[in-house]
């Protein structure tokens, strides 16, 4: 199992239950819309439904396309784009005629929110958001050698402006307080209650990107397990610096000082809400008494997790979540689904524990089946470890165009002759 994203495999899914499966799947490295390069590798499906092809083409070191590799954007900012951009990595699959069925790359989605005009006015609970969970636990070079995260810390193989290149759109912390001989490096990114890395230069990252991509991020800001507890003077100094390096981009409460008007719920708002007062950042803080001092921070959204379940367990608790007519469903409201296995959950009989990434690879594959149909329409945001060997950010994409495209269709006006 690759440790670095260069080394991981390029795998070919397709399915589940393809009613119209191709004759053959050729894997390039070049387009083949513009090379007569011949695949690196052709798949016979014969007919198969559904399959799996764990390949030996490696994702190597590859630039980020389109200008946003992080020190290109030093130097010039990335046009937007309407549609993604391509690695040098192509699928293209053809029936028994030879004829082409599907083109699609594994490709960067930076601008999908400016470019999909039509999610503009639809409320944020009723979107779909990619999103990662501990968002910020990968390995940089100040904890490279901190081994003790590196067998249980890691839990992405991005760091967070990649993410947010790729399309990642819900962004999940937990925050420490640990004394530095710098006042600048008290607050740490937290996996439980080991500290990961420093908060500022994740915050310097989100507000680059955002600046440049003018896309809505969720930051979800939700546990506090180190430094905390009983010192509320550490929220009043890291709400401080998380207003003086987002504050401007941040859509604040618009009734703060008006107890009677003062809103904590964020999940009716819209992104054109948000650009209309030229904002992009939303910012939920799991701190009942921090939210009557600062209107920077809104109440977190209902949050659910896989993360204490059996991997055998997942499907029923997906369908209590999911399922529009079961009693426990989240209805109206703003919620995140943290698809996620904890060690307690994923041990056998043999005491055999699983890493993150193993775990990863155990659940996201079976996850993203089973979101894969009619559920997807009830997803809200949905966080996972190790979101690079699913398709989640092109589902929650197509998923959201779906979504609005049906509704317009129900109030679309027919002229009729009776």
């Amino acid at each position: 199992m690759a440790s670095h994203i260069e080394d991981a495999s390029v795998v070919i899914n397709w399915g589940p239950d393809c009613e119209s499966p191709p004759d053959w799947i050729g894997l390039y490295t070049k387009n083949p819309a513009f090379s007569d390069d011949p695949p690196v590798l052709k798949i016979e499906v014969n007919g198969r439904k559904n399959g799996e092809v764990i390949t030996n083409q490696k994702f190597g070191k590859q630039r980020l396309p389109g200008g946003w590799s992080y020190d290109e954007v030093l130097r010039h900012i990335p046009k937007r784009r309407a549609k993604p951009l391509c690695f040098d990595i192509y699928l293209v699959s053809y029936n028994n005629l030879n004829k082409l069925q599907i083109f699609d790359c594994l490709k960067i989605q930076p601008n999908w929110m400016f470019t999909e005009k039509s999610i503009g006015n639809v409320s944020l609970k009723d979107l779909f958001l990619p999103g990662t969970h501990c968002s910020a636990c990968y390995q940089t070079k100040a904890n490279a050698n901190n081994n003790l995260l590196k067998k249980v810390g890691f839990h992405q193989d991005l760091d967070i402006w990649t993410q947010l290149v790729f399309g990642v759109r819900y962004l999940d912390f937990s925050i420490g307080y640990h004394p530095y001989h710098n006042s600048t490096r008290n607050f740490w990114v937290m996996n439980e209650g080991y500290r990961v890395g420093w908060i500022l230069p994740i915050l310097h990252d989100i507000r680059r990107f955002v600046i440049l991509s003018e896309e809505t991020i969720v930051l979800d800001i939700r546990r506090f397990p180190l430094g905390f507890h009983s010192h509320p003077e550490q929220h009043v100094e890291f709400l401080s610096i998380l207003d003086q390096e987002l504050g401007d981009l941040a859509y604040r409460r618009p009734y703060f000082d008006n107890a009677d008007d003062d809103q904590t719920v964020s999940y009716h708002l819209t992104i054109e809400d948000m650009r209309r007062q030229g904002k992009y950042i939303l910012i939920t803080y799991n701190h009942a008494a921090s939210l009557n001092d600062s209107d920077l921070i809104w109440a977190p959204w209902t949050k659910y997790s896989s993360s204490s379940l059996k991997h055998t367990e997942l499907s029923q608790f997906m369908n209590k979540l999911f399922s529009q007519k079961h009693p426990d469903a989240p209805k109206s409201i703003g919620w995140s689904f943290h698809g996620v296995q904890g060690y307690q959950s994923s041990s056998s009989s043999e005491e055999i524990y699983l890493m993150p990434k193993e775990r990863a690879n155990l659940t996201n594959p079976k996850l993203m089946r089973m979101l894969g149909g009619p559920w997807s329409l009830r997803a809200n945001a949905v966080l996972l470890d190790f979101f690079t060997n699913t398709n989640l950010i092109d589902m929650a994409v197509h998923t959201n165009r779906y979504k609005t495209l049906k509704s317009m269709g129900d109030e679309v006006i027919v002229l009729d002759i009776q």
